[in-house]
């Protein structure tokens, strides 16, 4: 990769059960020697949704890591395994992993693929950070105690979407699409309960396989509604947009973390992301803490000709988290003081603070994005913070 130099003055700061643990430049290089850390990424390496950013990420945060001498001697290095997008492909990648003894196993983009590989993962006890989202993925539903969540929860993130369609455009009818996936299907359902609850009645609800190109049936029955959710795979989505536009349809169209992708792979143009707003599972360069203005100035410095929008900064967060980890454990690399670890930790990263709750999700904000104002790469529209016992607040 093409990054030469760590962050400048670059410290982490983690607070563990134990006290105060500081990784910085002086710490991590005080052992010269020591194992390597062992990532392994399990992510879809190959065909449309492979996601090279992730690479860039996770080699970013590896090389600062290791140009500051490692943590506790130890070096970090990384291998990636092909999950696809089905089942049985994640099944087998997993196994490959697994036997190949890493320290920590990073990745999952589809719900499917966590339920899939749950006793695999179960039964090594390597410590897992995942960020496929839905609750079919989570820890507890899954039965996998060594598993974290490093993205916000299905839960969260349509709770953000739903209040802010509510709060902002008060609609008397919404249209929900999603895709055919396991995940997708539960975003539509727990969006159209939690409407409901806020006051929402009229419904049109349409769905299309994950590989859809074409969505035209669904798209008239949903262009009279007064707003538009959607829920998906990216190139699905990207049709359902093209396609409400070449059918005249002009108001909110409220999307899930695939709108990244929308305008950082040109999937669709500006005019038909004038009235979208997304939300994602993070976006530094629409925030405004020292992390992530430090990660955005080393992301665009060490990849000049990536655009940011590929960035995948909650990769990035998870190296520092396993490298807290580490440091919390005392530079042990023994899965279940790895494990305990992750539990333990408040980590501040790009995407904000880091800290397990019950159910193993570390983040507990979320932001939503619109291209209204900057078509091209998009802008804060709000956040949405979520607060103990479910009490939740949104703010713009």
């Amino acid at each position: 990769m093409r990054f030469r130099h760590a962050i400048a003055g670059f410290a982490a700061l983690v607070t563990a059960a134990s006290g105060a643990v500081v990784i910085s430049a002086s710490d991590a290089g005080a052992a010269t020697s020591g194992s390597a850390v062992n990532i392994a990424l399990l992510d879809i390496e190959s065909g449309v949704y492979a996601a090279p950013g992730r690479h860039n990420d996770i080699q970013l945060a590896i090389n600062q890591i290791n140009a500051a001498g490692g943590v506790d001697g130890h070096k970090f290095q990384y291998t990636p395994y092909d999950t696809g997008l089905t089942p049985q492909q994640a099944v087998t990648a997993t196994q490959q992993a697994v036997g190949a003894s890493p320290n920590f196993i990073l990745g999952y983009s589809v719900d499917d693929q966590v339920q899939a590989s749950a006793s695999l993962l179960r039964q090594s006890g390597i410590p897992v950070l995942a960020y496929a989202q839905g609750p079919a993925a989570s820890s507890t539903v899954a039965k996998i105690p060594n598993l974290y969540t490093v993205v916000p929860s299905l839960v969260m993130a349509i709770e953000a979407s739903t209040s802010y369609a509510v709060n902002k455009y008060h609609p008397k009818t919404v249209g929900i699409f999603h895709t055919e996936d396991t995940a997708s299907n539960a975003d539509a359902v727990v969006a159209q309960a939690l409407l409901k609850k806020k006051g929402v009645k009229s419904f049109v609800v349409e769905s299309a396989s994950d590989t859809a190109t074409d969505t035209t049936q669904q798209v008239i029955a949903l262009k009279n509604a007064n707003l538009i959710m959607s829920f998906g795979f990216p190139t699905v989505e990207a049709v359902l947009n093209t396609q409400l536009a070449q059918n005249g349809y002009t108001g909110p169209i409220i999307g899930d973390q695939s709108g990244n992708f929308l305008a950082a792979y040109g999937l669709n143009t500006p005019a038909e992301l004038a009235n979208y707003t997304f939300t994602t599972y993070c976006y530094p360069p629409a925030y405004s803490s020292p992390q992530a203005t430090s990660y955005t100035s080393a992301f665009e410095a060490a990849y000049p000709s990536a655009n940011i929008l590929t960035s995948t900064a909650y990769v990035y967060d998870s190296v520092y988290l396993m490298a807290a980890a580490v440091k919390s454990a005392g530079g042990s690399l023994t899965s279940s003081k790895l494990v305990s670890a992750l539990g333990k930790i408040t980590y501040k990263g790009a995407c904000g603070v880091y800290h397990s709750d019950a159910n193993h999700d570390l983040i507990h904000q979320v932001a939503l994005i619109t291209y209204a104002s900057n078509p091209k790469q998009g802008s804060l529209a709000a956040t949405y913070v979520e607060l103990p016992l479910t009490k939740v607040q949104l703010s713009y």
